[in-house]
């Protein structure tokens, strides 16, 4: 009985944090159209809660009953559905989390942290959505943009927990001679440092997309090749950065490497990261050199957060044990 319940929130925490990144991509598909502003009123979109598909379907003074922040409202079919798309998929994600806060209900006696990581996830989805809507009022105030970047990454994080803490039980459960692979404490404490790095990294990168978005106003959205250049010193660090990163991991996977047949899981892992890092620096490569195509931009945020989610993983997986209980 206990088995089944385990492995069935396994799967529930699986989905929560699959539409967790499907929100981040969505996100950032929203950041690289301009399409924040797409719905310029929430929890509604242009007052209704299925948004127009044609200008003819809003008030005729619709400019100025939705201006916010002395900007007046704009329709774009395709940013307005982009945007509600977003709002549809965060929606899905937060109903998902919320039922999986009451499924965890199961584990109060047995392992309460399941619940009580549960109920902490369902509160910062609903901050999630009160930061969206102070978004939206704010006309996209840049430092909420980060705070909603960063809330979304402690949610990632903790679902990245639960779901290896979970795993771990259930193979504890399923196998009765299974035995966690750790490794030395050095490289828990390299790998928190690069945690960090990357965190860092995601809020250069996110400097750099602020600095494209004043750029690009500026100039109409035109002549998209010299933006980069024109971005100066931002770019260069977030560039400079990465290179860092990279030698970082590759060091580290290289350390491995030389003890694989010690530590052969903790090995895959990192060689993973690494190869995460690989396709991270190919997206960037071909965002600075190719015009920033909108396809990429999204991809290049999306996978810099699921490096962190990596990172994260190789830490909980490896390096931190779970206290065991009779069941």
């Amino acid at each position: 009985m206990y088995t089944n319940q385990v492995s069935r929130f396994h799967n529930i925490v699986l989905v929560s944090l699959i539409t967790i990144y499907l929100v981040i991509l969505a996100g950032g598909i929203v950041r690289s159209t301009g399409s924040g502003m797409g719905c310029p009123d929430w929890p509604k979109c242009f007052g209704t809660y299925i948004p127009p598909v044609e200008e003819s379907q809003l008030p005729v003074d619709y400019k100025e009953k939705y201006t916010v922040k002395g900007h007046p409202a704009e329709f774009n079919v395709y940013k307005t559905w982009t945007e509600y798309g977003n709002r549809l998929i965060g929606a899905i994600a937060g109903l998902i989390i919320v039922y999986q806060c009451v499924y965890a209900i199961k584990f109060r006696k047995t392992n309460p942290k399941y619940f009580w990581y549960s109920f902490l996830l369902a509160v910062l989805m609903g901050s999630q959505g009160l930061l969206g809507a102070k978004l939206v009022s704010s006309y996209l105030a840049p430092i909420l943009i980060t705070l909603h970047m960063a809330v979304a990454l402690l949610i990632m994080g903790i679902l990245v927990w639960l779901l290896i803490q979970v795993g771990k039980e259930k193979k504890y459960l399923q196998q009765t001679d299974y035995v966690e692979e750790r490794i030395g404490q050095k490289y828990r404490w390299t790998m928190w440092l690069f945690i960090a790095l990357t965190v860092i990294q995601i809020f250069l990168g996110t400097e750099v997309r602020e600095a494209i978005d004043i750029i690009s106003y500026e100039l109409n959205y035109a002549y998209k090749e010299t933006w980069i250049a024109a971005i100066g010193m931002d770019f260069i660090v977030h560039r400079s950065y990465s290179i860092l990163l990279t030698l970082a991991t590759i060091y580290f996977v290289f350390i491995l490497y030389k003890q694989r047949s010690v530590y052969p899981n903790a090995y895959k892992h990192a060689s993973w990261i690494l190869a995460i890092v690989g396709v991270e620096i190919v997206a960037g490569i071909i965002l600075a050199y190719f015009a920033l195509p909108p396809w990429a931009q999204p991809i290049h945020l999306l996978l810099a957060t699921i490096l962190v989610g990596a990172q994260v993983a190789f830490v909980f997986k490896f390096m931190i044990g779970q206290n065991r209980r009779s069941v």
